[in-house]
């Protein structure tokens, strides 16, 4: 070849080459169109983790990934580079994603504007707290965090406010946020129009949160003082941001996991319309009524509420502490399971009648309840061990449930009930949340449930009420309001009494137990156990799902070793035609503003589900 035309060749095989990548791309860039946006209601929901995760870090995944389980939505984790990697294939692109608090504090800011064009092409974002408001050196961006502009507002404004960018004020949004968080009555006082989080021992709780700008871009959720936006929903192109400015898996692992909870719910199900699987047997929403008898003077109150009715109701799971004694070594307060026929015979009579018999701490209640310490293991188990022998020879096998005497049960304890195959504990963290996997100190319940104990705002039982001269008919609201919730929300909470605190107010039991009659007899609401849940929960979480999409339906497939009865997948109306069943056995029903798919007793089942055809993200 002549040496004069190579040039010219090598310029025509450049042309050719740069016209092949061209058309690739091109053809990459078409099939990435085709297949966005995304279907918000059956594509993945992604958890975006950091590369370099250490151990503690992975303990923040994974309390995002159980709660998402218990909640019934699908997430999963990805790393932010196979994040950046995702669709290179012509995989379909993710629906949503939630950059988490704490674990993700420092990206990048081509990680940041990829996020960004997540959502302005079509994504939802859900961003929390403090992720990534420091830069890839560790440093905050001026004047404001660089996703500001996701969030709907300035936050993270270091230069501006130094030491002061973040505060610890209360939380405020209406009931009807409240309701649609899933957070119960109680966990929340009203304050004029706007319902104000609470806790257990606090009227009003404070969270850390970061300061915001006056200015929000869509719907306030939840705001403090201020003006500060605690949370908020806004459009971002073609996508939307559900911003919450609390640091949600910190608070899940020091025993306050209900907002992460509730704002998952949110996200999953609200903003994105995704199917849900219902942490309740046929989604029926219900109370746990935990009665704590651990003195004599229970007996002749449990009575008394017998003869009015109250124990025809139910089942109910009723906790003892067996031992003679109550307050100190040789008082003789106790109520003496062993040795005391006729309450034996009145627990076995109850026993009969569906109620669940279990330990209300270590044979002492006052004195176990006040020396029980995370050093002591050696001293206490004995207690714990003769308490649990009284009522397993009264109910004839191990007992399955059990609560603490004060609320005090070191990580001891639960790992010793766990061994025990106890299924369920009541529990004075995560307050007004449902039952779940307690995260604390560090671990994880590997396998035991734990059931939050439900708050009138500072207090929890009707003896505390009644000392500080709460009127009756305020409490009478607040359990008549549990059980609309419990029915509104077709999720399950826990309440506990003391007998003879229950007598102190009988108008109060009387309107709970009228109001639970009523929405049972609606089919809305059922009376559980610890016991018969955990043990609904255990098949629930072997349970195998995945969602799919086909032709403008929602497919949901299942599957279960054991046996799919009573799980139940929920569906939002607005977005779904009626479900139909097109592999296994179910049945659909309409429950106001969504579907309810009852699995049968069936091992599989395939849910084919219709969009509305408006309801396109």
């Amino acid at each position: 070849m002549n040496a004069a035309h190579r040039p010219r060749l090598a310029r025509i095989l450049l042309a050719l080459l740069a016209g092949a990548v061209i058309a690739a791309a091109a053809a990459w860039i078409y099939r990435i169109g085709q297949l966005s946006p995304a279907q918000w209601q059956s594509d993945p929901i992604a958890l975006l983790l950091p590369d370099d995760m250490s151990d503690a870090n992975r303990l923040f995944a994974a309390a995002w990934l159980d709660a998402a389980a218990e909640e019934g939505i699908r997430l999963q984790a990805i790393t932010a580079s196979a994040f950046s990697r995702h669709g290179l294939q012509g995989e379909r692109p993710f629906a949503g994603v939630i950059l988490p608090d704490t674990i993700h504090r420092r990206i990048s800011t081509a990680f940041a504007n990829q996020v960004s064009r997540f959502v302005e092409n079509g994504g939802a974002l859900m961003l929390v707290g403090d992720a990534g408001v420091l830069d890839e050196n560790g440093y905050y961006a001026e004047p404001a965090s660089r996703l500001s502009a996701l969030a709907g507002t300035d936050y993270a404004m270091y230069g501006k406010l130094q030491e002061r960018m973040s505060f610890n004020p209360t939380i405020a949004g209406s009931p009807l946020i409240m309701q649609a968080l899933h957070i119960p009555p109680g966990r929340w006082i009203k304050d004029g129009a706007q319902a104000v989080l609470s806790g257990y021992g606090e009227d009003t709780l404070r969270y850390p949160v970061l300061h915001t700008a006056d200015s929000y871009a869509g719907t306030v959720l939840m705001q403090a003082e201020g003006k500060t936006v605690i949370a908020g929903e806004h459009a971002y192109g073609k996508g939307r941001v559900l911003f919450v400015n609390l640091p949600l898996g910190y608070l899940k692992l020091r025993t306050d996991g209900i907002l992460m909870h509730g704002f998952l719910h949110y996200f999953a199900n609200r903003i994105m319309g995704q199917p849900q699987l219902s942490a309740a047997p046929e989604a029926i929403g219900g109370l746990v009524l935990n009665w704590h008898c651990d003195a004599k003077i229970c007996i002749p109150a449990m009575e008394q509420l017998i003869k009015a009715g109250v124990f025809k109701r139910g089942p109910f799971s009723i906790h003892v502490t067996a031992g003679p004694d109550q307050r100190a070594f040789g008082d003789g307060l106790g109520v003496d399971l062993s040795h005391n026929r006729p309450f034996q015979a009145l627990l076995q009579s109850l026993r009969d009648q569906g109620n669940e018999i279990g330990s209300h701490g270590g044979w002492i209640h006052d004195w176990f309840g006040k020396n029980l310490a995370d050093g002591n293991q050696e001293q206490m188990t004995p207690y714990l061990q003769q308490n649990a022998d009284a009522v397993a020879r009264l109910i004839g096998h191990r007992q399955t449930e059990y609560s603490a005497p004060t609320g005090n049960q070191p990580v001891w304890v639960t790992e010793w009930l766990d061994g025990q195959q106890v299924l369920a504990y009541y529990f004075t963290g995560n307050i007004g949340q449902g039952p779940t996997h307690t995260y604390r100190d560090g671990r994880r319940d590997p396998h035991i449930w734990s059931f939050p104990v439900q708050t009138y705002g500072h207090i929890s039982t009707i003896e505390e009420a009644y000392t500080e001269h709460v009127p009756e008919s305020e409490i009478s609201s607040w359990l008549t309001s549990l059980v609309q919730f419990t029915e509104n929300s077709e999720q399950i909470r826990l309440i506990y009494f003391h007998p003879p605190g229950a007598v102190l107010y009988p108008d109060a039991i009387n309107q709970l137990m009228l109001a639970a009659d009523a929405a049972a007899k609606k089919g809305r609401f059922r009376w559980r156990t610890m016991t018969d849940l955990a043990r609904f929960m255990n098949r629930r979480e072997q349970t195998v799902w995945n969602i799919s999409n086909d032709n403008r339906a929602v497919v949901v497939d299942a599957a279960n070793a054991a046996s799919l009865n009573q799980q139940t997948w929920l569906f939002p109306v607005a977005l779904y035609a009626e479900p139909r069943i097109t592999g296994g056995k179910a049945k659909v029903e309409q429950r106001s503003d969504t579907w309810a798919v009852i699995a049968a007793d069936v091992r599989q089942l395939r849910i084919s589900t219709p969009l509305i055809e408006k309801a396109s993200p």
